[in-house]
């Protein structure tokens, strides 16, 4: 045999390495098998959600959160729900790798070249961090725009079709993707309408499999819209209720606009080149996408938000060279150059915000280089093969990890339904009860009156938990009665206090509901910054507080997100604390005075004998201010409106402890 006749086929059986190489690599990071028990039980949602799919709950009535009835597939584990999620993530990945090694062959036809591209890409995505289902919708989204408008002749092919029906079930799993992938369908179509004069076929094909999937997961067809109308309000409200600021951001955001606005050029440069005006579809999808990457990583900054933009934002990099660097290199090979010195500046921004956030962790040796060789590390690649051979161990280290909550969380039997206040859904699924969760599972999200208002109408329905599990532990240094603040008056007159466990009040369910009653006080307009003095000798005060943006505060919170707002309290005892306060809860009602911190506040408050307990934490003074150096705040409308109440509720016999502060 002649070397003639043997290279075409060295080069088919490299051809074909090369890309069972790269299927073998995406089905390794895609598979879940380091998905076990979630790192803390900050994250008890994922066990929530596991819950929520063996309970066979539905979404939009029993359940309403940022996730969708697939929610399980984010992340967490839990031997129910294991096979399932394995085997749809490997069909994922089949389909993430036929659509991501057509994209490789558009950027170059050398196979190497191509293969390198891919594992770039892939590997990128598939980095296991605390949010990496985010990074891999962002890679999703990003091959189904770029198949269409850079590298598929026809205007809806087999690649696409397979990837906008998997985009349905995607879109369940979380209402962000949802979003994402809806601006990418609904690009695809302007340009079928538009420049290709074609019915927009895919958009009957990504609502149908959002209907299909919908049902797949045991989903009331009518309850659809309202799980999509309570998604969006939760979507809304997220700015105001969860930002977060911290040292360096303004820096780190001017960056990442910077390298946002190159990517944006380079690829509307490579549009208008071949499309023209038509090429302003493409960009407009991906300035959609890196716009959603902005404000996931700055209206939230902390570490794990931090980490996860930097990696979507390579992600674009890398999908914007493939699609770029091809017909660039075709004009003038200065513009080509200059393109890639351009992406290679992204990717140093990129690498160095995420060195910085680990550096914030304590991890200063992180590096992203690190984090990708680890995915290519032979315990990365062979875990599927290791649970074929054990399948139990994730099931061993699961029921090992419950033990131990069980064993730092002691509580007594419960008989009957249960719930736990404000998040703690880990400790409770851990003893093995009933879970049965108001619709806004976590207290925090809730923070609008009407999800607000959806929590306290749960407590006084029929399917009331038996018992609840009460704590308070706010968020973002938030008030702490302003989480599910308008249930508090429910779980004070429809609720007995039975004891205490483990730093909860334990609630059992009263036999008749007690009455309570707001009397209204004071009804006064009160500049920001301004002072409202409260008259404590009248017992527990209530408040509303309506405070409402500006015009150029709506634009601020759309964009980017206004400043903090700060509520400074004055105790009886002559103490002064600062708190967050988040506007939608703020209206919805909360208890303002006395200041109750901690679960034995809490059963103080309820007690018949436990106002004394309570004279030092009664609340004299209040006042709104801007977090900020200079005082002043044009996110805001000044005076807003404080109305405050007498709460009045039967007291319970209970001893009471001593409140600690």
């Amino acid at each position: 045999m002649t070397w003639q006749t043997l290279f075409p086929k060295i080069r088919l059986a490299g051809s074909w390495l090369l890309s069972v190489s790269a299927i073998f690599y995406v089905f390794s990071l895609f598979f879940p098998w380091i998905s076990g028990p979630p790192i803390s039980i900050d994250a008890s949602w994922e066990m929530a959600l596991h819950a929520a799919w063996q309970q066979h709950l539905q979404f939009g009535r029993d359940i309403i959160f940022t996730f969708g009835p697939w929610g399980f597939l984010f992340g967490g584990y839990a031997p129910q729900t294991f096979p399932l999620s394995a085997f749809l993530w490997e069909m994922l990945a089949g389909v993430f790798w036929w659509a991501g090694w057509r994209v490789a062959g558009h950027f170059s036809s050398h196979k190497l070249v191509s293969w390198l591209w891919f594992m770039g890409f892939a590997g990128v995505a598939g980095i296991r961090i605390e949010q990496s289902f985010d990074v891999r919708m962002t890679g999703w989204v990003l091959l189904l725009l770029f198949l269409h408008f850079f590298v598929e002749k026809s205007p809806l092919s087999a690649r696409q079709i397979v990837m906008v029906i998997a985009s349905g079930m995607l879109a369940l799993v979380k209402f962000t993707g949802f979003i994402e992938i809806s601006v990418v369908v609904a690009v695809i179509a302007a340009d079928n309408l538009v420049r290709q004069r074609r019915f927009p076929w895919i958009v009957p094909l990504f609502a149908g499999s959002v209907l299909l999937f919908w049902i797949l997961a045991g989903q009331n067809v009518s309850l659809l819209w309202p799980f999509l109308h309570y998604s969006w309000l939760l979507t809304s409200g997220y700015t105001q209720a969860m930002m977060w600021t911290a040292p360096g951001e303004g820096a780190n955001a001017a960056g990442m606009v910077l390298a946002m606005a190159v990517l944006l050029a380079l690829t509307g440069y490579t549009a208008w080149t071949q499309r023209r005006r038509f090429g302003l579809l493409p960009l407009a999808g991906l300035g959609a996408i890196l716009f959603l990457i902005f404000k996931h990583g700055h209206v939230r900054y902390d570490s794990v938000h931090e980490i996860t933009t930097a990696l979507e934002l390579l992600l674009v990099a890398l999908a914007c060279l493939a699609v770029t660097w091809p017909a660039l290199r075709k004009e003038k090979w200065r513009v080509g150059y200059v393109s890639l010195a351009c992406l290679a500046g992204v990717y140093l921004f990129c690498s160095s915000a995420f060195h910085q956030a680990y550096t914030e962790e304590h991890l200063a040796d992180e590096h992203l280089w690190v984090d990708f060789a680890w995915t290519l590390n032979r315990e990365n690649l062979t875990a599927p093969l290791k649970l074929l051979r054990d399948p139990a161990h994730l099931q061993n280290v699961h029921a090992e990890y419950l033990a131990e909550i069980r064993r730092l969380h002691p509580l007594p039997s419960l008989k009957g339904s249960v719930d736990v206040y404000p998040w703690r859904q880990a400790v409770l699924l851990a003893h093995g009860f009933q879970y049965d969760p108001r619709p806004v599972i976590q207290s925090y999200s809730a923070y609008t009156p009407e999800l607000l208002k959806l929590n306290a109408l749960h407590l006084q329905g029929g399917h009331a938990p038996d018992n609840i599990l009460f704590d308070i532990d706010p968020q973002n240094g938030n008030y702490p009665s302003l989480e599910d603040g308008l249930s508090w008056p429910e779980l004070l007159t429809r609720y007995d206090l039975t004891g205490t466990a483990d730093g909860f009040v334990i609630l059992k369910h009263a036999p008749q509901p007690r009455a309570y009653h707001l009397t209204l006080m004071t009804n006064a307009l009160v500049r920001l910054g301004g002072s409202l003095t409260i008259a404590t000798h009248q017992g527990p005060v209530w408040a509303t507080v309506e405070i409402r943006p500006t015009l150029w505060g709506k634009v601020v919170s759309t964009f980017y997100k206004p400043k903090l707002l700060v509520l400074v309290v004055s105790l009886n005892d002559g103490e002064r604390l600062y708190f967050n306060l988040v506007p939608g809860m703020a209206r919805a009602g909360f208890l303002l005075s006395p200041l109750i911190s901690q679960t034995d506040s809490f059963a103080s408050l309820a007690s018949d004998g436990g106002g004394h307990e309570l004279a030092g934490l009664q609340v004299t003074s209040a006042t709104i201010l801007p977090a900020t150096q200079t005082g002043s705040l044009p996110d805001y409308q000044s005076p807003v409106r404080w109305r405050l109440y007498h709460l009045d509720f039967p007291l319970q016999k209970i001893a009471p402890k001593a409140p600690a502060r």
